[in-house]
């Protein structure tokens, strides 16, 4: 004996509406497009930014190393701008005459060695800075005292 099936058009359909096939319309479609644009665009520029400030903690770094080398030669000298050998230090040195800071310890992938300066320098107090000179970060200034605080401007 045989049997026959017979199905309604309408129910083979999973979706859509009659007359339509399944998938999405073209409206569907662009306003997924336009929701997607503007994510991209709020996101794209956030992380552009996170990128240079990644890049800056390399300068961050290396000045915390010189801060450091300070804080051993004030420990022995009681003065930030001499040396224990009785050398003086002044703004505008570069740090590798710092005792402790070789040369070739502040160079990195983004900032030179010849980047970083002392900017301020007495007894008591002094200031440290990196200005960046090329690629991304030419016109970043990094500075770091005596205290700790350090302030980054140019992003």
């Amino acid at each position: 004996m045989m049997t026959v099936t017979v199905q309604n058009r309408q129910t083979r359909r999973k979706s859509g509406a009659p007359g339509h096939g399944q998938g999405f319309t073209l409206v569907e479609l662009m306003v997924v497009a336009v929701i997607v644009a503007v994510l991209a665009s709020v996101a794209v520029p956030l992380m552009g930014g996170g990128r240079k400030r990644a890049m800056v903690s390399e300068a961050q770094a290396a000045l915390g190393m010189a801060r450091s080398c300070l804080r051993a030669m004030y420990a022995e000298t009681r003065d930030y701008s001499r040396t224990p050998n009785g050398d003086t230090l002044s703004a505008g040195d570069p740090l590798t005459l710092i005792p402790g800071v070789s040369t070739g310890a502040l160079a990195g992938k983004y900032f030179a060695e010849s980047d970083y300066t002392i900017q301020e320098i007495s007894a008591r107090t002094y200031v440290l800075k990196c200005q960046g000179s090329a690629g991304d970060v030419a016109g970043v200034v990094i500075t770091l005292d005596q205290s700790g605080a350090m302030s980054v401007t140019g992003l």
